[in-house]
């Protein structure tokens, strides 16, 4: 395998990305998306509905990530735990704080039922018909289940034949897309569990990965993520596929090593608090701006207080619970692994 992207200045540019996409999320949803559920008490400078498209770029990341972990794993279950314990502990830590804010000081319509807030401890609360304790985490589910895929893929042993993978996905995604189009009806548990919206973007991020590691095969792979985009151009609205092409842009400038001005210390904070970031930002900056507004405090300045104190909270988050934890996790299932390889 060349050149890769183990140099600690690529995991910098991989996760300046991650951070930077967490941010434009954020920005969407204090500007925008309150603007849109709640209102906000005078006029805002900025409007940054742009942002709502930084999921699709955490895709791409996730393509690319996930593909090149499963590589460098050994087992399934290694591939499991690796997965658990970068998601859930933070999480639950987040929905544990998120729904402490909301029921002391947040807006009535952030409280949902007791039933859905446990079922939202699952990830999949979508899936299962539960209301979500926090609007971002739709994501989540997506993400679980692109690596539930993966992982079977892998257990399968076909992570060296992942394009006739990607190009059935690519195909029931174009489908769906055209029978939605069209009015006709397409099984609407398959779509989810396949995540056929979403699933040409992951798909680009495996492409780009191939490429950087796979000089023999790159013009097959970039042919590959052209079939990925008209898949998007045919399944789903048009602004998808120009977000769509922005991201691919962005991931040719990182391949080509054009974004090392990513690796500085601010980046490199964003990318470690993004995750907390992302999972803590929107129903506490919420009830945080709510609370502001009604208070008094203009717009303008409700929501670079409720940014900061989401910047807070991730970095406490991040550095007290969801990498300890994380860290805890891997080394025990390290040694308990070493104990029954050595039984």
């Amino acid at each position: 395998m060349e050149q890769g992207i183990s140099s600690s200045a690529r995991v910098v540019e991989l996760d300046a990305l991650r951070g930077i996409a967490a941010v434009a999320v954020m920005l969407y949803h204090y500007t925008t998306r309150y603007a849109e559920v709640v209102g906000h008490a005078g006029r805002l400078p900025l409007d940054f509905s742009v942002g709502m498209y930084g999921v699709h770029l955490f895709f791409l990341i996730s393509g690319f990530v996930i593909f090149m972990t499963l590589e460098r794993t050994r087992t399934g279950m290694d591939f499991v735990v690796s997965r658990f314990s970068r998601l859930f502990p933070g999480y639950w830590a987040a929905m544990a704080i998120t729904a402490a804010v909301v029921w002391a000081v947040g807006l009535p319509q952030q409280r949902i039922p007791l039933r859905d807030l446990l079922l939202n401890a699952t990830m999949v609360q979508d899936f299962l018909g539960a209301q979500e304790l926090d609007g971002s985490y739709w994501t989540l589910q997506i993400e679980l289940f692109f690596y539930a895929q993966m992982l079977f893929w892998f257990a399968l042993g076909l992570l060296g034949r992942i394009r006739w993978v990607i190009a059935g996905w690519l195909l029931l995604s174009a489908l769906a897309g055209w029978c939605q189009k069209s009015g006709w009806h397409f099984s609407y548990t398959l779509g989810e569990l396949l995540i056929l919206r979403y699933i040409p973007f992951f798909a680009i991020g495996i492409l780009f990965y191939r490429m950087r590691t796979r000089a023999a095969e790159r013009r097959l792979d970039a042919a590959m993520i052209g079939l990925a985009l008209l898949s998007i151009g045919i399944g789903q609205p048009p602004v998808l596929l120009l977000v769509a092409g922005v991201c691919c842009a962005i991931f040719a400038l990182f391949s080509l090593g054009w974004l090392r001005f990513l690796n500085l210390p601010l980046f490199a904070f964003l990318g470690a608090i993004s995750y907390s970031l992302y999972l803590i930002h929107q129903s506490v900056g919420f009830a945080a701006i709510w609370r502001l507004e009604r208070a008094g405090v203009p717009a303008w300045a409700a929501v670079p207080l409720a940014m900061a104190l989401a910047f807070a909270l991730a970095a406490l988050l991040s550095y007290r619970v969801e990498k300890p934890a994380m860290n805890w996790i891997r080394a025990e299932w390290r040694r308990r692994r070493t104990r029954m390889e050595l039984a």
